[in-house]
């Protein structure tokens, strides 16, 4: 777990003044570990620290804490008190920002002034000494690129806004598609020709074709190729990747190269609806990330 710096500039955009929760110690058995953090703000909240009673209690507490824009820290027993059967118990820290108090990042670190009712820590996600808190900066997450705000755009954006570790940009070509309550966090592009942004998203991008058109999709395709990226794929069936292939063959592309577009994608034995297509994109996805992650440390 790490500060999420980005995520906190975002709501504070949003809502203007926000609590940020963290947990700072466990003992025992415990729903999360240390580093864990929370977004509350006046009716609203994002991510979790556990959920149950306990979140309850502290969901309460930051809600004061954000009148009185006071800083906090506490030490929660997870025992009857809660009803909890956990048997350990959760340090929590929040404290409250806005623009004027974004704390700043150096060297991949947050830091800032450490509250005099918090005790030193020493953990790799979250250090207290010497009056200062530290914790480490949460890089910048895998890039990920939604072509299409149809139906399976909009489900694909809604399993996946909700992850930490995706950078989600979302592109059609009509603003009115896009729903009103998008997550802050998602980069909203209109864009009349969308194959001409193709060259503008970083080379480590997954991209995810969705749109309304089959000749939409097919120069997207095409842009795509032409431009380095580390997995592209396209909505539909056999047949129309069939012919997909053959008229970029027929554009004088290899189709060593074609073959570097995924279609169709998703999990075809979890169904047809856009939220079951967009769950098997996701567990596809999560899979692949699992495995390159695992064989990084296998590498090592």
């Amino acid at each position: 777990m790490a500060f999420d710096l980005q995520r906190l500039k975002q709501l504070i955009d949003c809502h203007g003044q926000v609590a940020r929760i963290v947990i700072t110690d466990v003992r025992g058995s415990t729903p999360r570990t240390v580093g864990t953090e929370m977004f509350v703000w006046d009716n609203g909240q994002d991510s979790t620290i556990g959920g149950g009673a306990l979140e309850y209690q502290v969901t309460n507490a930051a809600e004061q804490a954000l009148k009185e824009q006071r800083t906090w820290a506490h030490t929660y027993p997870l025992g009857p008190n809660l009803g909890q059967c956990c048997g350990g118990s959760v340090g929590i820290l929040c404290e409250v920002f806005d623009h004027t108090t974004l704390p700043t990042a150096s060297a991949d670190l947050v830091k800032r002034p450490a509250p005099s009712q918090i005790k030193p820590i020493k953990h790799s996600n979250l250090t207290v000494q010497n009056g200062e808190i530290r914790e480490p900066l949460r890089p910048s997450g895998k890039p990920i690129w939604i072509w299409g705000a149809g139906h399976v755009g909009r489900a694909l954006i809604h399993v996946m806004q909700t992850l930490p570790q995706f950078d989600l940009t979302w592109i059609d070509f009509d603003q009115d598609r896009f729903p009103p309550n998008t997550d802050p966090s998602t980069t909203v592009i209109q864009a009349t020709d969308m194959p001409m942004l193709v060259p503008h998203a970083p080379t480590d991008t997954h991209h995810f074709i969705l749109t309304h058109s089959h000749d939409v999709d097919l120069a997207l395709c095409h842009a795509l190729l032409m431009h380095d990226f580390e997995y592209a794929g396209l909505i539909g069936s056999d047949t129309k990747w069939s012919r997909f292939r053959k008229r970029l063959t027929d554009a004088g592309l290899e189709m060593s190269d074609i073959e570097r577009i995924t279609c169709p994608i998703g999990r075809p034995e979890y169904g047809k609806h856009p939220s079951e297509i967009a769950i098997g994109i996701l567990c596809n996805l999560l899979s692949d990330e699992q495995a390159n992650t695992y064989g990084d440390r296998v590498a090592r």
